[in-house]
């Protein structure tokens, strides 16, 4: 089956594809460049010791280089799509870090769980 076509988002047909066995499940990682951010979309199976996201999933994220000095300066920016909006890449690794220790709130879950869509039947 080509993952492709069941991405939540649309993927460019001339992204880099990328097929990795992994500790038990196979993943399938797209990448490409846009508007000056660097695109990874992954697909994975379900992880066999995963108590959270007990299915299929995609996750898409973004990094814009930062620009360390002179008048333009800007701060590297990491992003992952929870939903219909881009949330800072480490706001989600916190909520990861909660669930892993038991601290997690409803929100947290919540917020995990729309990073990490099924796949969509077309």
């Amino acid at each position: 089956m080509n993952r492709r076509q069941t991405t939540p988002w649309p993927i460019p047909p001339d992204a880099q594809q990328q097929f990795q066995i992994k500790h038990g499940y196979h993943q399938v990682k797209y990448t490409w460049r846009q508007a000056g951010w660097r695109y990874e979309a992954r697909w994975h199976e379900r992880i066999p010791k995963a108590k959270l996201i007990t299915w299929p999933s995609w996750r898409l994220d973004r990094i814009r280089p930062g620009i360390g000095y002179g008048p333009h300066a800007q701060p590297r920016l990491a992003e992952t799509r929870v939903g219909d909006c881009w949330l800072p890449l480490r706001r989600v690794r916190y909520a990861a870090v909660r669930y892993n220790h038991g601290q997690a709130t409803a929100k947290d879950i919540h917020l995990l769980k729309a990073a990490h869509p099924a796949p969509v039947v077309r």
